[in-house]
């Protein structure tokens, strides 16, 4: 049987980073969007509470003072449980910049306070009124990954590293269009915004919302499919990837692994990372003793706080139904005439021209295609006419590693590397 080995370029394109793992940016999706509300308005909670309920896909930061609307503080608490962020906006929501400011007790000590509370983590600040200085970002920066003020709606882009003590935000002020261009321009740049809202009732000197527009807003970021997530746990996925996009290998026994450092002493505990491994194909993926199984377009979630990660040994063989059987017309190639070339007339090409002409197939029909991973389970299948199966191939979401392509009209097996 011939084989021809064909290089195929990889689907997550140029790498930033020569490490062996890449983050999937925003967690898979084209962007993502923050909404952050303010000063413990209960508005927040009585004109939004059914709607977050009904769309558990929508998770919000908000923060909390001790110098607006304290009392309505413990209604709060309980969202976090459900996903929600409880973020600092300091003990008495004072100009931090102000000759006197004791910013131990209005930033880190009143961390310390909210989190004494309930049963969560407080690593997002805003300053008050947005007023900051390079004092006021010092102590921030002791006890939270991320801060918000409001200079303005700012896209964030992916592999560009922000001032984590200046993320920018938009003050809604009764522009919902503004609002909804600026989720529009984040996903178009593949990047994150942040949007800064107060009362959810239409009230408020100008900063109100109405229940509907902020609804008709969150629906946008779901239409648009966006990632609508708290501002901590964008901040904690963005900066996880500064790191881990950059961490290289050891090579261990069977495989290699992989340690990295955490970026902040006051990241979150956990901080789950969707992740494309390169050579994890037909080995198994462990952290801390713990098998990870890859996930259906071939990705990985991992914990990055678990600040190591090992590929070893070869997988198990599966016993699903799309385990290659030794008599099927599907067969992945096992016999030694099917081994990858070793002459030079074998060389990689990525041509399509040239695979046509190794191959000698003159038919133009659509045909089957069979996707097969180095351990022989079926992978993927596709139609594809021979001039298009290449293209085909490269548009799997799947993980580097080596497959074989077989054309099931004919006994033809390309053994192709991603």
């Amino acid at each position: 049987m011939k084989i021809i080995s064909v290089a195929v370029m990889s689907l997550m394109g140029v790498a930033a980073y020569a490490g062996p793992i890449t983050t999937v940016p925003w967690d898979g999706h084209p962007g993502a969007v923050s909404f952050t509300f303010d000063d413990c308005e209960i508005s927040q909670l009585n004109n939004l509470g059914d709607y977050f309920e009904k769309n558990q896909d929508i998770k919000v930061t908000f923060f909390l003072t001790g110098g607006m609307n304290a009392g309505n503080q413990s209604k709060y608490f309980p969202m976090a449980a459900k996903g929600h962020e409880i973020g600092n906006h300091s003990k008495s929501h004072s100009d931090l910049t102000a000759n006197g400011a004791n910013l131990k007790a209005e930033i880190t000590e009143y961390k310390h306070t909210l989190e004494s509370k309930g049963d969560f983590e407080v690593v997002s600040f805003a300053t008050p009124y947005c007023y900051y200085n390079d004092a006021v970002e010092a102590e921030i920066a002791k006890e939270h990954i991320v801060n918000r003020n409001c200079q303005g709606a700012t896209k964030y882009k992916w592999n560009e590293e922000p001032v984590w003590e200046r993320i920018s935000s938009d003050c809604y002020q009764g522009n919902t269009q503004q609002s909804k261009g600026n989720m529009s321009e984040a996903k178009q740049k593949n990047a994150w915004t942040v949007q800064l809202n107060h009362g959810v009732d239409g009230a408020g000197f100008g900063y109100g919302i109405t229940p509907s527009d902020m609804i008709s807003i969150m629906d946008e970021a779901k239409k648009q499919e966006l990632w609508r997530a708290p501002m901590g746990r964008v901040a904690a996925y963005y900066r996880a990837h500064f790191v881990i996009d950059k961490a290289t290998a050891t090579d261990i026994d069977g495989g290699f692994k992989v340690t990295w450092k955490s970026p902040h002493s006051a990241m979150p505990k956990s901080v789950p990372l969707r992740v494309k491994i390169e050579g994890a194909d037909g080995k198994t993926v462990k952290q801390k003793g713990k098998e990870i199984k890859a996930e259906d377009d071939g990705s990985f979630v991992i914990e990055f706080m678990d600040l190591e990660l090992e590929v070893v040994g070869a997988a198990p063989a599966s016993s699903s139904s799309e385990e290659v059987q030794s008599s099927s017309s599907a067969e992945a190639p096992t016999s030694s005439a099917e081994k990858a070339p070793t002459s030079s007339a074998d060389a990689p090409t990525s041509s399509t021209t040239a695979i046509a002409q190794n191959f000698q197939w003159a038919s133009q029909e659509p045909t089957t295609f069979a996707v097969f991973s180095a351990t022989g389970v079926l992978v993927k299948s596709f139609e594809a006419t021979l001039q298009s199966a290449e293209g085909s191939f490269k548009a799997l979401q799947l993980p580097h590693g080596t497959y074989y392509l077989k054309d099931l009209r004919s006994s033809y097996i390309k053994k192709v590397a991603k």
